[in-house]
């Protein structure tokens, strides 16, 4: 069903030039590499390199994320009340973004301390990660609702950052094992691959926040009034558009993350051929780059919930087809599929994201005040909290059927099948309840919009 929206004047002081925007969606990069090559390859390093019990840290894994997502909150807070000689949110993108950097090397150094020693190196790492990436997260997130409060231009940088996102996610497929393989497959070659991780996220996370000094320098955006924890709670609790919002993101996240945790176990013992990633990561480039601009039209046309519904469609065939496949796919006949879900998750994820920016909106209509930082780290907390569960659910359910990453048995080969085929279907059950029950219609939106312009002027006349 196609919704029309009619174009508006964008004012000047909401314009962002062609320049902020590519640095913007730099902060894409920072964000999303150290993210995907964490999420991707962090559980395998950690089982088959260092020698971790695969069960043990799953749950390790999910409890951090769990504490990531907890202090997104945390960070939100912080940052909306920061007031520098650099601004409100950029200080935090700098500092953050050179330790998660940091941190993510130190992540895939193996220090042969002994299996209590190497737990409690890696334990530690596990923690501080999740609360330096954070600490450059939210504020960026933040950034795309203060620096543009004309929804055209927010989906303009909304755009940009997930081009670079894919773009950044893509590196990681294409290089880790290439990179990690040239130099032997031990430790020498993930501590490489995530030192090139680290140097670029470092790189992009200074341009991301150099690009924002036009919109965040010191005064330019209003510090909200003190609130207690318990106001702020009310303002999440009493907020339909947040709470389904943020469900319906948890779901496409736990998705897409159980997909990346499972994906080298199912490369390597099912489909025994782990070159397969460098491939899909390369061709879901190569479409992202053609598909993503075209997203913000494709809002337009269809409105941003029924999108997110043909996304999740298109993102169900890879497990409904690989039903009737199981282990029998070929090569060929997974990158496919491989690139089916990319192309599903990519429109999933960039229009649940743009809904962020109305959801900030609908507070300040609700509740009159933004708290832009606070709503980006309580949907950003759903995504992360719902997307721990991801490491849990492959070292449990792998532990279960006695995972050795030595020995290939029906039985885990069985596992992980199962894994990439019915959880990705229960999920997208729930999507698209919280859907149904989000309160932001197009229709809502242009009103709701409107309204704050009038008050806006009203309350600077």
């Amino acid at each position: 069903m196609k919704n029309s929206v009619n174009p508006t004047v964008v004012d000047a002081s909401d314009k962002v030039s062609t320049g902020e925007i590519i640095a913007y969606g730099m902060g894409g990069v920072a964000s999303t590499m150290p993210s995907e090559f964490k999420k991707s390859f962090s559980m395998p390093f950690l089982t088959d390199v260092v020698g971790l019990p695969i069960q043990l840290m799953g749950t390790i894994t999910m409890l951090m994320t769990i504490w990531d997502a907890i202090n997104d909150s945390i960070i939100g807070g912080i940052a909306d009340r920061t007031n520098s000689r650099w601004g409100k949110y950029r200080p935090h993108m700098y500092i953050g973004g050179f330790l998660s950097a940091v941190v993510t090397i130190l992540l895939f150094v193996n220090p042969n301390w002994g299996s209590t020693g190497n737990l409690i190196y890696a334990t530690v790492l596990l923690l501080l990660w999740s609360v330096f990436f954070t600490q450059f997260g939210v504020p960026w997130q933040a950034l795309n609702s203060v620096m543009s409060t004309d929804p055209n231009q927010r989906n303009l940088l909304l755009t940009s950052r997930q081009m670079a996102g894919f773009f950044a996610g893509a590196a990681v497929g294409i290089m880790t094992l290439p990179i990690v393989n040239a130099l032997g497959g031990g430790n020498m070659g993930w501590l490489a691959a995530a030192s090139v991780v680290g140097i670029i996220t470092t790189i992009t996370a200074i341009l991301s926040a150099n690009g924002a000094k036009r919109k965040d320098y010191p005064g330019s955006i209003p510090t909200p009034p003190p609130m207690h924890l318990t106001q702020q709670l009310n303002i999440i609790i009493q907020n339909p558009a947040v709470i389904f919002s943020s469900l319906a993101f948890g779901m496409v996240s736990l998705i897409q993350a159980l997909g990346a945790a499972i994906n080298l176990y199912y490369l390597r013992i099912v489909v025994q051929n782990t070159g397969i990633l460098s491939i899909t990561s390369a061709l879901g480039l190569i479409s992202s780059i053609v598909f993503i601009p075209m997203i913000p039209k494709l809002i337009r046309v269809f409105g941003k919930i029924p999108l997110v519904v043909i996304g999740l469609a298109i993102y169900m065939i890879n497990p409904m087809i690989l039903f009737f496949l199981r282990e029998n796919a070929t090569p060929l006949q997974v990158i496919v599929l491989a690139l089916i879900s990319n192309l599903g998750f990519a429109i999933c994820n960039i229009v649940i994201l743009s809904f962020i920016p109305d959801c900030i909106d609908y507070t300040e209509y609700k509740f009159g005040t933004a708290q832009a930082g606070l709503i980006n780290a309580s949907i950003t907390f759903m995504r992360k909290f719902c997307a721990a569960f991801a490491t849990f659910i492959v070292g449990t359910l792998l532990a279960m059927v006695n995972y050795d990453p030595d020995i290939i048995t029906p039985e885990v080969v069985d596992m992980i099948l199962n894994i990439r085929i019915y959880i990705p279907l229960i999920l997208a059950a729930f999507c698209l309840l919280f859907l149904r029950l989000y309160p932001i219609t197009a229709k809502f939106g242009q009103e709701m919009r409107a309204e704050l312009k009038a008050r806006r002027a009203a309350a600077n006349s």
